[in-house]
């Protein structure tokens, strides 16, 4: 089949859907960078023209070649994390490494590996059936959450466990196991957080910080200085926003969200809060919606268990990081640095989300009529 081909019988619900929130996302971050010596927001534009690019490279090869060459992939992005660890550069983390006249953040596009990695390994397998069959796909997940909380960048990590658990769930693993294994990790992770070296202060600090302004108002209140200033800013800019959002009349915007850091990235959702307000952000939220729906209508109508699991790994993959940046924007969950997709500001991200867009294009425009597999053991 050609490009051509594949083309005319995409999903093309999905990219337009896609494109119609870069579009917004732009346009935020125009409002979020005015002033800035950086032309961020043509920045974005530029780099949206690469993902497109790059997502027609996707749709090219048939998907199931993608999936066969998963170890080579998976190798090339941990092999990538390793790398930071030794040349990566960034402000408060080495999360970038520079390529040619460009900077870019492997975790990003380790997020879309892995679900290729996951997919490929939960093809035929049935041995997650069994509890004992956790073991090969947690040992993929937890070698790049590792080399990625070590950068460190631990919003990314966190974004590959649901992605173990979507595509565990997909494949067939059974709830009780899976409830089993989140039950672990959580009581693993509340022991690890208290232990020296594993995370950072103010990875630490910020954690507390959400604890005590859910269970302790005392606590809260002299933590709010220290560790939730950007919380507070954006919340502020939010509530400014009203119904209909603050007049963009002698710079009302720029200066209801000035004080917001990281407004034009992480911190994206309170500036279009605050340009459109309530009636603003419904529209936002159902966009959203209609996207993450196109993307989840494609993988039922998918047969091939890879392709069906690559299409729902992307689709959790998008989901959770919408659910977790404005979760954290509003309070109700800790800041982390995850980006809201096709709306903050950068060229890893952007680019990952339009290949992920490419991989669900090319499994819907040519999903193979799967027949089985002989030599699968039922349990």
């Amino acid at each position: 089949m050609t490009i051509a081909d594949r083309l005319r019988k995409a999903p093309w619900s999905v990219p337009i859907l896609a494109v119609a929130l870069t579009a917004v996302g732009v346009t935020t971050i125009a409002t979020a960078a005015e002033g800035h010596p950086v032309e961020y927001a043509w920045m974005q534009v530029r780099w949206a023209f690469v993902g497109a690019a790059a997502a027609l490279l996707v749709l090219a090869p048939a998907y199931l070649r993608i999936v066969a060459a998963w170890p080579v992939l998976y190798a090339l992005g941990t092999s990538l994390l390793v790398v930071v660890l030794f040349k990566g550069t960034g402000q408060s983390a080495g999360r970038w490494i520079g390529v040619g006249g460009f900077r870019m953040q492997p975790s990003e596009f380790m997020k879309l590996l892995l679900v290729v990695a996951l997919a490929a390994t939960l093809r035929y397998s049935r041995e997650h059936r069994r509890l004992r069959g956790f073991a090969r796909p947690m040992v993929l997940v937890l070698v790049p959450f590792l080399l990625v909380v070590r950068q460190p960048d631990l919003g990314t990590a966190v974004l590959f466990v649901p992605l173990f658990f979507a595509l565990l769930y997909a494949a067939g693993a059974r709830g009780t196991h899976l409830a089993g294994v989140a039950l672990a990790g959580v009581v693993a992770a509340v022991g690890l957080a208290f232990v020296p070296g594993v995370l950072k202060d103010y990875q630490r600090d910020r954690l507390f910080a959400f604890v005590a302004e859910h269970t302790d108002a005392k606590a809260a209140s002299a933590l709010k200085q220290s560790q939730s200033h950007q919380l507070h800013q954006g919340l502020t800019s939010i509530g400014l926003g009203g119904w209909t959002g603050v007049s963009d009349d002698d710079g009302g915007v720029v200066e209801a969200t000035r004080d917001v850091p990281e407004r034009h990235s992480d911190f994206i959702f309170p500036v279009f809060a605050a340009r459109f307000g309530f009636l603003g952000v419904t529209g936002l939220l159902l966009l959203y919606a209609a996207f993450l729906g196109a993307v989840l209508s494609t993988a039922g109508r998918v047969r091939e268990p890879s392709g069906r699991f690559l299409v729902v790994g992307v689709f959790a993959l998008f989901a959770v990081q919408v659910v977790v940046n404005l979760g954290m924007t509003v309070g109700l969950l800790p800041v982390v640095g995850v980006p809201l997709p096709f709306m903050t500001y950068g060229g890893s991200s952007l680019l990952t989300s339009f290949l992920a867009i490419g991989l669900v294009m090319n499994v819907g425009a040519d999903p193979p009529i799967e027949l089985g597999r002989v030599g699968i053991d039922d349990d």
